[in-house]
């Protein structure tokens, strides 16, 4: 509620600069999921080593790696069953709308943000999803999955230039820079049209009583870690790459003409020689792997999982990978069972709102996650494709499927294509 005692746009101005804390290290977030690091990089440098300049600024992008392979959910696009509806009109609308290209994105932003929504819109017959991190929402709330109101940001290119979209269940308000209402054209008395919030919540898993949920804190320190070694290894190479050249029997600070093609000339009892780097480049280097693994470990991923030689990583390690990705995987296939589900719903409710009756009222929507593919070599696969086969637990349409799920996205498409090949097979022994 608002307090009667200070103008609507002074409150409104408070509660979304309370969270700016909040916003700011999820812009750090995504910076580091961006590969843009270097500019933190540099500053954490400047802190701890004089003449900054001397450093050549490195990055490995652990959080991107670790976050997209994380979030497997929709690598490959969930087979959804729409009952009480034309199947093939909403697959349609749903392909319109790039649903799956925008799901396979959300997915991915929570594991990195661990909160994330969600927003339904309308344009040109079709909907349109947008995935909003917390770096630009706020949210009031009773209980995290339904919020009462949520404000959008959209930051310009100067202060002035933000705007707020201000949502309830029944009002819609677009605001200046100042929190004052904006003027929107056929709709005077800022009205939200569709009768419910256009956005769906998303977590990375149940909340309590937080709407933002915590976490990620790992990711961050590790990836600042192993830039700053990164990069003062390199320095280190540099320095130390060649030997160090000293004399004796010669006068302090006498300069040496040395060279392959030239000859030294010392006085009697003086020597020469070429002093060895001594640089931990080693030691260096498996701290910077012992942190890179740990991290690895600690998201459910194999500690080899940034190795470049995956001949190192054992058929134990692969399995062990596989059992912890599969239980994660698992845990968010019920939770994006609910969130495709409360999709659907709000995209019924914003279609019919545009195209009454577009969408049936009792349509529903259930939804069936690829399984999770084990490594296997490529005999191995086939063996069991085989096997499978012989067995009838598969058909050949599930096996062209197997092989080419984007290729052959229905049942029907693969079907089509097995009868192409079948009536150009037997051409081809007709012609024989």
């Amino acid at each position: 509620m608002f307090n009667l005692l200070k103008p609507r746009e002074t409150e409104f101005l408070e509660l979304v600069r309370a969270s700016q804390q909040r916003k700011e290290r999820a812009d750090k977030l995504q910076r580091y999921y961006n590969d843009q690091q270097s500019d933190e990089t540099l500053r954490l440098i400047k802190q701890r080593w004089s003449h900054p300049e001397s450093f050549r600024i490195f990055q490995v992008n652990m959080v991107k790696k670790i976050v997209n392979k994380r979030a497997n959910l929709y690598r490959l696009a969930p087979r959804r069953t729409f009952e009480g509806a034309d199947q093939a009109a909403l697959e349609a609308l749903y392909k319109a709308g790039n649903v799956d290209v925008t799901l396979k994105k959300a997915s991915r932003m929570v594991k990195l943000h661990k909160t994330a929504v969600l927003q339904v819109g309308w344009q040109n017959g079709a909907p349109t999803l947008s995935v909003l991190t917390p770096a630009i929402l706020d949210a009031l709330y009773n209980d995290p999955e339904a919020p009462s109101r949520l404000i959008v940001t959209y930051r310009g290119a100067r202060d002035v230039d933000t705007q707020y979209s201000d949502w309830t269940a029944t009002s819609f308000t677009r605001r200046n820079y100042q929190g004052h209402p904006i003027a929107i054209p056929g709709n005077n008395e800022n009205a939200n049209p569709y009768g419910i919030l256009p956005f769906v919540p998303l977590f990375d898993a149940l909340p309590d009583d937080q709407f933002f949920l915590p976490g990620g804190d790992d990711l961050i320190e590790s990836q600042e870690a192993v830039n700053v070694a990164l990069s003062n290894l390199w320095r280190s190479v540099e320095l130390q790459a060649h030997g160090q050249a000293w004399a004796t029997g010669v006068n302090a600070g006498e300069a040496l003409q040395t060279g392959p093609d030239r000859a030294i000339t010392l006085p009697e009892g003086g020597t020469f020689d070429y002093a060895a780097p001594n640089s931990p480049i080693m030691d260096i280097l498996e701290a910077i792997q012992f942190v890179m693994r740990q991290t690895a470990s600690s998201n459910d991923l194999s500690s080899d999982v940034f190795d470049l030689d995956r001949r190192s990583e054992s058929g134990a390690a692969k399995h062990i990978e596989q059992i912890d990705l599969h239980e994660a995987r698992q845990d968010d296939i019920s939770l994006w069972r609910t969130y495709e589900k409360r999709l659907f719903e709000t995209i019924k409710r914003v279609a019919n709102t545009h195209q009454p009756g577009l969408i049936p009222e009792a349509a529903t929507v259930s939804v069936d996650f690829a399984e999770l593919q084990e490594f296997q070599a490529e005999s191995e696969r086939l063996s069991n494709a085989r096997v499978k086969t012989e067995l009838g637990m598969w058909s050949p349409v599930d096996l062209l499927r197997s092989e080419n799920p984007d290729g052959y996205p229905t049942r029907e498409d693969a079907y089509q294509e097995l009868l192409r090949r079948r009536e150009e097979s037997q051409s081809l022994l007709i012609d024989l």
